[in-house]
């Protein structure tokens, strides 16, 4: 698991990338967006995810 900054940093590229490919095909139903889109849903939920454990309270 990739710590939570390693994560934002992703984020913050696959964002653009979308960005880039939504101007590129003019929305989001050209497949490759949809595809992008997923890939940047991946990482906000493995953010999530890498936040929660560093915030867990130790046991």
């Amino acid at each position: 698991m990739h710590s939570p900054a390693i994560v934002r940093i992703r984020i913050e590229q696959a964002r653009s990338k979308l960005h880039t490919l939504h101007i590129q095909y003019g929305g989001f139903n050209h497949p490759e967006v949809l595809r992008q889109s997923v890939v940047l849903d991946e990482l906000l939920n493995a953010y999530d995810n890498a936040y929660r454990m560093n915030k867990r309270p130790p046991a």
